[in-house]
């Protein structure tokens, strides 16, 4: 089987990271395990115990330990509020800058100054970024094959009742497209369920179709099996391998201005479950966390607990890579930020 572009370049990413923490010299090395070696490390997440944030951060908390050196206690602490902008305040502003301290935050975070979120206390750009441990997948837009509309050009004409939880991607997406592309698209929220409940409401037809659904999640479901829905768009600024013949919803605007939207909003769906210290951690330190968490990516054991709560798997972003991401979206007009902060909310 051939290697996909992404994961080749995402292997290249992983042996660099990885040579690169072999340079770091012995003294300095010894300073990390001693450092560690009595000061334990503490993630802080933005968000309630017994979600997927929450899980990503204690399956982390169990095997990177084994990667860094003086094998730290962790300790995962809980702190929700304001879509997590309660504990991305606190880790940057109020914490120890000396690499006892990490957080993992709502993704979309990353935009919240940019967007003139007031109540963001940060730059992001400045954060000590470690890696990101998954993506969303492909995102798509997904309908009943007994929907009025049944193609794009369809669902420019035809209104399509869309399924949606609140001021969340199940419903901004669909707005979005509605903006770009000109679909109509109409969002139906209230279903607080979240995306369970928005299934089921497809299933029962309440709704014509969802433009959030995960392709990796729908392709282990009976929906296509059963011919109950087809992929009308894929929600991404790249094709997934097994959607041939499908179109990418950035392949289609029109603009450089909309395909800078479109990268904006959805650019951050591969950094799902970014960590990051505070800025000003000192770089020994913060290069021996990155080297771990690369690592760990690798990590048999890691994988297979990871995949068994997140079945699209492990997806690992390099801190360049975001960066790279952050440095590129920065420099975008101020009319295009604008007109992203109508499709964020945290």
């Amino acid at each position: 089987m051939r290697e996909s572009p992404f994961r080749c370049f995402a292997r290249a990413a992983l042996t660099v990271s990885l040579a690169c923490a072999s340079s770091v010299s012995p003294s300095h090395a010894d300073d990390v395990a001693d450092f560690y070696r009595v000061n334990p490390l503490t993630i802080v997440v933005g968000y309630s115990p017994g979600g997927g944030y929450d899980s990503s951060a204690r399956i982390l908390a169990r095997y990177l330990p084994r990667h860094l050196a003086g094998e730290p206690k962790i300790i995962v602490r809980n702190m929700p509020g304001a879509g997590t902008v309660v504990a991305a305040n606190h880790v940057n502003n109020n914490a120890p800058r000396d690499g006892s301290v990490i957080g993992l935050y709502a993704d979309l975070l990353l935009l919240a100054p940019l967007l003139e979120m007031k109540e963001v206390q940060f730059d992001p750009r400045r954060l000590g970024w470690i890696g990101s441990l998954a993506s969303r997948g492909t995102p798509v837009l997904v309908v009943r094959k007994d929907a009025p509309a049944k193609t794009l050009d369809e669902a420019r004409q035809k209104e399509l009742l869309i399924g949606a939880s609140g001021p969340d991607a199940t419903s901004s997406y669909s707005h979005l497209l509605n903006e770009v592309l000109g679909l109509k698209l109409k969002v139906l929220s209230g279903y607080r369920g979240g995306t369970s409940e928005i299934d089921l409401a497809l299933e029962r037809g309440e709704v014509h179709g969802r433009t959030s659904k995960d392709w990796d999640t729908l392709k282990r479901q009976d929906w296509l099996p059963r011919g109950l829905v087809h992929v009308l768009l894929q929600v991404a600024l790249k094709p997934a391998a097994d959607l041939p013949g499908v179109p990418v919803a950035i392949d289609l605007a029109q603009t450089t201005e909309d395909r800078q939207l479109m990268e904006m909003v959805l650019g951050s769906n591969e950094f799902f479950r970014a960590f990051s210290t505070p800025p000003g951690v000192p770089p020994t330190r913060l290069s021996a966390l990155r080297a771990a968490f690369a690592a760990t990516m690798t990590d048999a054991d890691f994988i297979r607990d990871f995949t068994a709560s997140y079945i699209a798997g492990v997806h690992y972003a390099t801190p360049r890579q975001i960066e790279e991401f952050l440095d590129r979206v920065y420099k975008f007009p101020p009319a295009v930020t604008k007109r992203a902060a109508k499709f964020v909310a945290f």
